[in-house]
């Protein structure tokens, strides 16, 4: 039996909603955060990696769904298995690193540090074996038992910080400075922009194989993509700016009710920092502040905001996990599936009418979201979605 989420996880009971950027078009030369050398640098970065994946991560139609939902068609870019992970971080993280390498700034005896809810500590932790680094991740004291483990398994120690998320930035922040450890952070702050801006061009790789993937059709109408301290969310949006300007697809950015740092920091015109608590399933979303370096672009070029509760996010989790006709099997965490979650709860939240209006969504829409994690937490997925985690697998 599938369990509603009410009955075993979240506390989170606010209110989806959104809020629509009517001047994200009025900048004609917006071009996002890269110049067009930094993409060709990601790419060339990724085509010399001997251990990078020698396939693109899925890009998956859910052409059921889509027909189910009123519109044309839901292209998923999957990054549930990524470089023998299970999140689209490592893109970010291996770039950075490799940047450093590459400009002899790490000694062999170098020590990586960040704060993480799970999926870019685990990055992290796997770079640093690669390179025959030393790795520390700093976790909040109410991180899954689940996700601190997976990131010990890739060979870091565990640093539990007396706090939440935002707490756990500053502490790696100070110890980094005071044991003279290198920080490798998505998330940016004053005096530290250089790694955060690496990280996020390497995101853009997700959207380059996507294009690839869905050409010769144009790209899509309408764009979802999930944020926490926005690093991904200003990564699909320069990407977007770069490479079709003004006609770029309708992007809608997607987050926790209990921690939308973004959609409120729009709302106030500025960078706003929510102190929580921040009670929900969406574990790597749970974020009070977003990135400095991150916020410009998205506060100006993102074109709606929306947020999303536990109820809708776990929905979307079930639909991909029990798929309707000939759609694949995903296996998607909470944090996967909130831009999916999006599109359900743009299309049947009548809160979240109006961003449907102005994304001009109908019945020939052609739809792109991203799955960016895999199970992180295999004891909750399996209470959310009424399978475990083997057989989805085996499904898929």
């Amino acid at each position: 039996m599938v369990l509603p989420l009410s009955s075993w996880k979240s506390s989170e009971m606010t209110m989806s909603q959104c809020l629509i950027n009517w001047n994200s078009r009025a900048d004609p030369n917006c071009v996002g955060l890269f110049e067009a050398d930094e993409y060709r640098l990601v790419n060339d970065f990724f085509c010399s990696q001997s251990d990078s994946d020698p396939d693109p991560t899925p890009l998956l139609h859910l052409r059921v769904l889509a027909s189910e939902l009123g519109i044309g068609d839901i292209l998923l870019k999957d990054e549930s298995a990524r470089l023998g992970l299970n999140s689209f971080k490592i893109l970010g993280v291996s770039y950075a690193v490799g940047r450093l390498l590459g400009e002899g700034r790490l000694a062999k005896d170098s020590v990586l540090v960040c704060a993480s809810e799970g999926n870019h500590g685990r990055a992290l932790a796997s770079v640093a074996v690669r390179n025959k680094l030393q790795a520390r991740i700093y976790v909040a004291a109410d991180t899954s038992p689940a996700r601190s483990k997976a990131i010990e398994r890739e060979g870091a120690q565990i640093i539990v910080v007396d706090g939440n998320y935002d707490d756990a930035v500053k502490q790696a922040a100070r110890d980094a400075e005071l044991y003279g450890w290198q920080i490798i952070s998505d998330t940016s702050w004053a005096g530290y922009e250089e790694i955060p801006r690496w990280i996020m061009s390497g995101y853009t790789k997700l959207m380059t194989e996507a294009e690839m993937q869905w050409s010769p059709d144009p790209p899509p109408d309408v764009v979802f993509v999930q944020a926490g301290v926005g690093g991904l969310a200003c990564a699909v949006v320069s990407w977007l700016c770069q490479r079709y300007g003004t006609k770029r697809p309708f992007v809608i950015v997607c987050e926790p009710v209990s921690a939308a740092c973004l959609l409120e920091s729009s709302r106030a015109g500025k960078p706003v920092t929510l102190n929580g608590p921040f009670n929900t399933i969406m574990a790597g979303l749970r974020c009070g502040e977003v990135s400095p370096i991150a916020w410009p672009v998205i506060s100006e070029s993102a074109d709606a905001f929306v947020s999303i509760d536990d109820e809708q996010c776990g929905s979307a989790m079930r639909i991909l996990a029990h798929p309707s006709g000939g759609d694949p099997v995903v296996t998607a965490g909470a944090a996967g599936a909130c831009g999916l979650s999006g599109l359900l709860a743009i299309l049947q939240d009548v809160r979240l009418r109006s961003v449907r209006g102005a994304s001009g969504l109908n019945t020939q829409s052609r739809v792109l979201a991203i799955n960016t994690e895999g199970v992180t937490d295999p004891e909750g997925y399996a209470r959310i979605t009424g399978r475990e985690i083997e057989t989805v697998i085996a499904a898929s």
